[in-house]
């Protein structure tokens, strides 16, 4: 059986075509049926946490297909990593505390119309930074368009944990106090980074 293994997927550096074209195509079976162990979470949140083990598991796997680590520590490595994930998103969404220290807060950026240029320093945000993002998800030329709530809109922006901005807008009604939406705590914005 050993001697089998060995024929179709070799062992060292020294591995012919066919044996890394095996290789890369159990390496691809296992990280699939490892990314279906893992949960949609790993690929829809985006969080750094979640960038890590889908950065670390392209690491390991790579060793296997070209030969630089045996194939069955490397993919045996591959579920740790995969089941350790899943553990913590476990933790996570039952404790919001860990879940927290995992994937950290929003951050508000702009609430009311009100920039605070001070979250905005910390979040390493520039105006083009902004400027991009509400031209991508507004529409429009750009974040002056529609900064301090000119116009019969006020808007908030938050930066979300997984990075991406998010604009919420608050139609001004006169003579009514219009309710606004209420954020999670966001982290400190004059917390050290």
């Amino acid at each position: 059986m050993e001697a089998a293994f060995e024929a179709v997927f070799g062992t060292g550096r020294e591995l012919a075509w066919y044996q890394m074209s095996a290789r890369a195509a159990l390496v691809f079976l296992a990280t699939w049926l490892l990314l279906r162990a893992a949960g949609r979470r790993t690929f829809a949140q985006k969080t750094a946490f979640d960038l890590c083990i889908m950065l670390l598991l392209g690491a390991i796997l790579s060793r296997a297909v070209v030969g630089a680590s045996p194939i069955l520590g490397t993919l045996a490595a591959a579920a740790v990593l995969v089941f350790m994930h899943r553990l913590v998103c476990m933790l996570s969404a039952t404790w919001p505390a860990v879940d927290r220290a995992i994937a950290g807060r929003p951050i508000v950026l702009v609430k009311d119309g009100h920039e605070d240029r001070h979250a905005r320093r910390r979040a390493m945000l520039s105006d083009e930074d902004l400027d991009a993002n509400a031209r991508a998800k507004l529409h429009t030329a750009g974040w002056n368009d529609q900064r301090n709530g000119r116009g019969d809109t006020q808007w908030d922006v938050v930066l979300e944990r997984d990075g991406q901005i998010s604009f919420v807008k608050h139609p001004r009604q006169p003579g009514h106090d219009t309710p606004r939406p209420s954020y999670p705590r966001t982290e400190d914005a004059h917390a050290p980074g």
